[in-house]
């Protein structure tokens, strides 16, 4: 198994914000911004150095923690302070943006590393439909019908057109081409059977975040059977899943750290470790398949209830000592085929030397373990 460091690039003084979204530009200090960018290369440095294999980055508008919201920016910084990690867009909401933009991107970053990008892509929530003014029921078709096109303006040779529902083009003509061939992997962020299928169909990756094992099992069967059908399996780098973690030398310790940060309390999303944008993506979730709310009123319920809908769900997090957050992975390797962990280290309350502390203490005591798997 290998891991990543999902590089969250978190506003470090967010517990500052107040409980709305979206969060007032007011509320951030460019001086905070600097700082929070330069804390999250320098924990991007110590991964790769204590053998991390990727780090990921992911888009987000609006949410004042996440400060990526152009993961191919932020991808390009991160590549000229690591030289050796795998760098994986992990991933781009590619239904907002021009595909073929996005293919450029996708090349000059697979040029600019030497062949280290990982492309991958994912609907995002409902809220980050408003920053673009999309119609939120055109999102899915959009991010299939975008795939199509960037796969094509990876591989194609020659000048082509391309005439869609949503995408039109009288020429596509994407230089440079990339390192990587056919292309670089591609990676689908889903849990939906429309999304499964697409991986499968067409020989790409999928990834899945912050499920626990027995749900992402259920993923990954459907998964692997759907690449048997189409004729290929995948490997253990095309099955990856996300998650957050709090780890610390003995489970008392790490069970203590986290009373500590529930006591220090933001409402109700002081209860749980995970980022606020985390907590937007489950709550969004759960109301587009449970009782389809507006966007609006998704993006509202994402600031508050989590817990509820953890509770429904079964949702987890990693925490304990290295012991206990070898055998927890385990378990996702096991019975999920996973191959590549993607973490994220940084929780609110949590300050940046603690953060390297712990990606530093899972070096030496987590990882060289489950690359045994």
């Amino acid at each position: 198994m290998k891991a990543s460091l999902f590089a969250q690039m978190g506003y470090s003084e967010r517990h500052k914000f107040p409980a709305i979204w979206p969060v007032p530009p007011n509320y951030h200090d460019p001086a905070v911004t600097m700082q929070s960018y330069e804390d999250g290369m320098e924990e991007c440095e110590l991964a790769e150095e204590v053998g991390f294999d990727w780090i990921s980055l992911s888009e987000h508008h609006y949410s004042g923690n996440r400060l990526t919201p152009n993961p191919a920016v932020m991808a390009a910084a991160v590549a000229q302070r690591c030289k050796k990690v795998r760098i994986a867009l992990l991933g781009q909401l590619l239904q907002h943006h021009n595909p073929v933009r996005a293919a450029e991107e996708i090349c000059m970053l697979d040029n600019l590393t030497g062949g280290r990008i990982i492309a991958a892509f994912l609907r995002g929530i409902p809220s980050e439909d408003l920053p673009y003014s999309m119609n939120p029921e055109e999102g899915r078709a959009r991010l299939f019908e975008g795939m199509d096109l960037v796969l094509k303006a990876l591989t194609e040779p020659e000048p082509f057109s391309w005439e869609g529902r949503y995408y039109q083009f009288r020429t596509v003509s994407v230089c440079p081409r990339p390192v990587q061939q056919p292309h670089p992997p591609v990676i689908v962020a889903t849990r939906s059977d429309d999304g499964i299928r697409y991986a499968a169909s067409h020989g790409l990756g999928l990834a899945v975040s912050y499920d626990p094992v027995d749900q992402m099992a259920q993923v990954t069967e459907k998964y692997k059977q759907w690449c048997q059908d189409a004729g290929w399996q995948p490997t253990p780098d095309q099955i990856i899943y996300r998650a957050s973690i709090l780890l610390a030398e003995t489970d008392r310790e790490a069970e203590d750290r986290l009373e500590t940060l529930k006591a220090m309390g933001t409402g109700e999303r002081g209860t749980d470790l995970r980022p606020s944008v985390t907590q937007a993506v489950l709550a969004a979730r759960d109301g587009r398949e449970v009782d389809r709310r507006d966007d609006h009123a998704a993006a509202a319920g994402a600031q508050g209830s989590f817990q509820a809908v953890r509770a429904a769900r079964g949702l987890m997090t990693f925490v304990g000592g290295p012991d206990t957050i070898v055998k927890g992975l385990k378990a996702f390797h096991d019975r999920c085929g996973v191959g590549v962990v993607d973490i994220g280290f940084q929780q609110t309350g949590m300050g940046h030397q603690e953060v390297m502390k712990e990606i530093e203490l899972f070096g030496r005591e987590v990882l060289p373990r489950i690359k045994e798997f």
